[in-house]
């Protein structure tokens, strides 16, 4: 009987071991894969060309760098911004943990953390403070976007060295914004009215957070396997 018992149980214990090889393939992943954002061209206040490199030291383990620099030569949305000497820079840290299903189709869940500097001059405009509409004959902008966020995503291989890599998730996003004007004193409601498009205007001073949804849509190119 114990004997019986043993051996059922030793045969359960091969059958798991066979069906998770089956379940969870040992992969031989691309060690290392340069990547680009082209969305990130859209952005329509900090437009950027954003390029990054995934470094993965075991087939589970991901860690990427990401870097992006002004670059805006579509001007889709700098209408009517106002703005000059602006200057910016984008950078993410990401560690990936891989559900590997075949050699095409890669699964994972990865956290990010994000920082965006950013500082511009404006000719004039105005802002809200407290209960108060402000207007200034001109102003330097410090303006800074930093959070974290967990997400999950999709490494697609397109080819032999081309990957589509998707991701979504959920984060805390954290903005704060200062102004140094001149000439500053209470708006007219006439003649001080805001002048930049709605899709790029200048916060108010002061710090905000909130829960942001985060999105990611990269091309990959392998440089080493």
């Amino acid at each position: 009987m114990m004997r019986s018992f043993f051996l059922l149980i030793t045969g359960l214990g091969l059958s798991g071991a066979a069906y998770a090889q089956v379940a969870a393939p040992q992969l031989h992943p691309d060690r290392l894969l340069l990547k680009t954002a082209p969305l990130t061209l859209f952005d329509p206040s900090t437009s950027a060309l954003m390029l990054g490199l995934e470094f993965r030291p075991v087939p589970r383990i991901g860690l990427e760098l990401d870097y992006g620099f002004r670059f805006s030569p579509l001007q889709l949305f700098y209408w009517n911004q106002n703005k000059d000497n602006i200057r910016y820079q984008k950078i993410k840290l990401e560690g990936r943990y891989y559900i590997p299903r075949s050699e095409r189709k890669q699964w994972y869940v990865a956290a990010e953390a994000f920082y965006v500097p950013q500082s511009y001059d404006l000719k004039s405009g105005t802002y809200e403070r407290g209960d108060e509409r402000r207007a200034y004959d001109g102003a330097h902008i410090e303006r800074e976007v930093r959070g974290v966020a967990l997400k999950a995503g999709l490494m697609q291989r397109l080819g032999q060295r081309l990957w589509l890599d998707m991701a979504l998730g959920l984060g805390i996003r954290q903005r704060e914004v200062r102004y140094q004007t001149l000439n500053e004193r209470t708006a007219d409601p006439l003649f001080d009215a805001p002048n930049q498009n709605f899709l790029a205007a200048t916060p108010d001073p002061g710090r905000s957070t909130r829960i942001a949804p985060a999105a990611a849509l990269r091309i990959g190119y392998t440089l080493l396997r």
